[in-house]
Formats: structure tokens, C-alpha cells, sequence
């Protein structure tokens, strides 16, 4: 049985009262003729009703999956919209308003210059933003930045100053470059520092740095931002490492520092809270878990798994946690299972998946989860859940 490098995506749903509840899956996985139904489809599940999943729409030949994989899939949940980043720096933009559509986002470069691998896409302000890049070698002019509105109907020129108000929900985040003695962080969208255009937030002066310095935005929306500081490693081989970031509140006007476990830190943010699972990253230091195993492994090994996070270099004690960035409330469960991560956050239940089970529990007045609630199990189909979100 042959293996590939695909990556397919996966649409599964769960009916709650007016509205469905969707999940999209990514695994690497066979070639097309080992399934018994296309790879790359929408597929729903009512539990208590169904017994089987049901093939809803083939979204296969549109993403064209056997030649141009997936690198990335971004949320946005301030658009509601799910962007897929193809190899070819291709990008398809999902509505979930209308999940029947999937939209290839078609760019307009000038003629000899080309999509740039280095920003084929991303929403910036409340437009989507992308580079060209001249064909052959050139001093004058090389990069040419364009935009796109949402409802997609026109192109325009933009200027590396347009990039200083990114749109970032955690999972794609942006390096900054600190300069010493300087309260901006600079957006490294072009190779000349001088002209790097600076980010819409200025840094208080306790965060200011002596020399050169790189860092990363993790989120940026309307209500905060959150810069990664930096990562420690654990202080004994049983504990866990910790990251360090500046949390900038918008509505407030106010820093603050916060600390959260794992020193190589997975969050998205869903309104003010921010979602996450401790991961501990073995490339900090190649002596720390080479023989601690992230638990659950049996489980996992019971199935077919793409790409075994444990070959990535982390280990994850399988802890998630919730940090309401306005009221700094932290709130940790721990699923016993390293393969668990939370999908959703929203009207204040938490939706998350422990291996190849889905759960969802209710935030109980902002402080502590309640009682868990089991929507799906499946080893077939749930193990390669990575996102959910409601449409019609």
C-alpha cells in the first residue's frame, strides 16, 4: 500500500438545535483508490440518530489534493472564514456562511512577476493582502504588494505601511524584529530593515531590548495582542517548561505580563479567551525527553497516524487550558491523552477533542469547566479533527 505526502481536509458535522456544528479534518494519507469514498469531503453525524457518517459534498477535485497538498489552514473567526494555503501558494477561502462554496482566491500580479511564496496571503486590516515578485533578478521594484476586498470583486495596489495592522489568531502568527532603545516592533515584509514597516502597537519601555532582537505575535484582533517574550525550558526533567508574553488590552489600554505552561506554546483566540495545550518543544534542549513518551501512545498506536507529533520533537502531558486575557481567569484540564487539542470557544462552551473522541463542556460563570458531554467517537474520522465552527 503505497503512502504520499497528502494532506486532505475533512468536513464532519454535528446537528445542534437551528445550526450545525462542522469539523474539518487534515491527515496525510493513502492514495485516492484505498477509500472507499473520496478523500476530501463534508461529512455529517447526528449523534443518537446516525450510525454512519454520510458523505455530504466531494471537495476533492476543487482543492486538487494528488498534486498540490495543503501546507496551511488558517481560521479567522472575526470573518468566519477558513483559508487552505495550498504548495503552489495557491489559496481557497471557505465561508462558513456557505459551506456549498469553496472560493479560489485568484490573484492579479503584474506581467513578470509572480505570487511570492514569502506572502501568498493573509488578511491584513479587513482586506486579504499578497505579494509579487518579479520573475528574474531586479533591484527596482522587485516586490509589488496587491490586496483584495472581501466580497472579492476588486484588486488594488498596497504599500509595505498597509501590513502594520495584520489580522492574527494565533495559529498564524508573524516574527517582529526589536530594535534597541525603540518603542516599535518591525514587520518583516521586506528585506531592508530601514524599511520595514512598524506594527500598530508600540511597546511600553519594560519591553524594549539592549540589542537586536526577534520575536513573534501570536494574536492581534480587535480586542488584543499577545507577543511571545520568550520560552523557558523545564527546570527538572518531571516538570513542564513555560512561555513568557507581554498581553497588550486593548479596550483597557494596558500590558501585562502572563505565564502559561509549555515552553513552545500552541493558541488561538477566541474572543478574550485564549485556547491552548502545554507542549513542551524537544528542540529547546535534545537531552530533555528522549525517553519520556507523551501518554496515551497506546491508543494512538492503534490506528494509522500521519504524522506522530512525537516525531516533531515535543511532548505534550495532554493538559489544555482556557486564559480570559479581561478578566486573567486560567482554566486547565487534564485529558490524560497527549493527542488533545480544543477546537472552539464559543458562547461560552468549550468544544475540544481528546484522540478520537469530541466533547464539549459549558465555562460555568467564567471560572472553572463543567460537566464534559461526549458528541462523537470515531477512530477513523476524529483522530484528524482539527478545527470546528457553526453554520447553517
Amino acid at each position: 500500500m503505497k503512502k504520499t505526502a497528502l494532506i486532505i481536509c475533512t468536513l464532519l458535522s454535528v446537528s445542534l438545535s437551528a445550526q450545525q456544528l462542522y469539523f474539518i479534518r487534515a491527515f496525510a494519507g493513502l492514495e485516492y483508490e484505498f477509500y472507499d469514498s473520496p478523500p476530501t469531503q463534508i461529512i455529517t453525524y447526528t449523534p443518537g440518530q446516525d450510525t454512519v457518517l454520510q458523505l455530504y459534498k466531494d471537495y476533492t477535485r476543487i482543492l486538487n489534493h494528488k498534486t498540490r497538498p495543503i501546507e496551511q489552514v488558517i481560521y479567522y473567526p472575526k470573518f468566519k472564514t477558513f483559508c487552505f494555503k495550498l504548495y503552489n501558494f495557491s489559496t481557497y477561502m471557505l465561508n462558513t456562511g456557505n459551506i456549498d462554496t469553496i472560493v479560489k482566491m485568484d490573484t492579479q500580479c503584474p506581467k513578470g512577476y509572480s505570487v511570492s511564496p514569502f506572502l501568498s496571503m493573509n488578511i491584513i486590516n479587513d482586506y486579504w493582502a499578497y505579494a509579487c515578485v518579479k520573475d528574474e533578478d531586479s533591484d527596482e521594484n522587485y516586490t509589488v504588494y496587491r490586496g483584495m476586498d472581501f466580497p472579492i470583486t476588486k484588486h488594488f495596489n498596497l504599500t509595505a505601511s498597509d501590513f502594520k495592522d495584520l489580522y492574527l489568531t494565533g495559529v498564524a502568527c508573524q516574527r517582529v524584529v526589536l530594535e534597541p532603545n525603540d518603542s516599535y516592533m518591525y514587520l518583516p515584509i521586506v528585506e531592508d530593515i530601514e524599511k520595514r514597516p512598524p506594527f500598530s502597537v508600540e511597546l511600553p519601555q519594560q519591553y524594549w531590548v539592549s540589542k537586536d532582537s526577534y520575536s513573534v505575535i501570536l494574536v492581534n484582533d480587535n480586542i488584543q495582542t499577545l507577543l511571545l517574550v520568550k520560552s523557558q525550558n523545564p527546570a527538572k526533567k518531571e516538570d513542564y517548561g513555560r512561555f513568557h508574553a507581554a498581553l497588550y488590552n486593548k479596550q483597557k489600554d494596558s500590558w501585562s505580563d502572563i505565564e502559561l505552561k509549555g515552553n513552545s506554546p500552541t493558541i488561538m483566540a477566541y474572543g478574550h479567551w485564549l485556547a491552548g495545550s502545554v507542549q513542551d518543544g524537544r528542540d529547546y534542549d535534545e537531552n530533555y525527553f528522549h525517553d519520556k513518551l507523551s501518554p496515551g501512545k497506546a491508543a494512538r498506536d492503534s490506528v494509522y497516524m500521519e504524522c506522530p507529533f512525537e516525531e516533531l520533537g515535543v511532548y505534550r502531558p495532554g493538559i489544555l487550558y482556557l486564559f480570559n486575557t479581561d478578566t486573567k481567569k486560567y482554566i486547565e484540564w487534564n485529558t490524560r491523552q497527549g493527542d488533545s487539542e480544543i477546537l472552539l470557544v464559543q458562547d461560552e462552551t468549550v468544544y475540544y477533542r481528546v484522540f478520537d473522541a469530541i466533547y464539549k463542556a459549558p465555562i460555568e460563570k467564567g471560572e472553572k469547566l463543567g460537566k464534559s458531554e461526549l458528541l462523537a467517537k470515531d477512530n477513523q474520522v476524529v483522530p484528524y479533527i482539527h478545527w470546528a465552527f457553526f453554520g447553517q
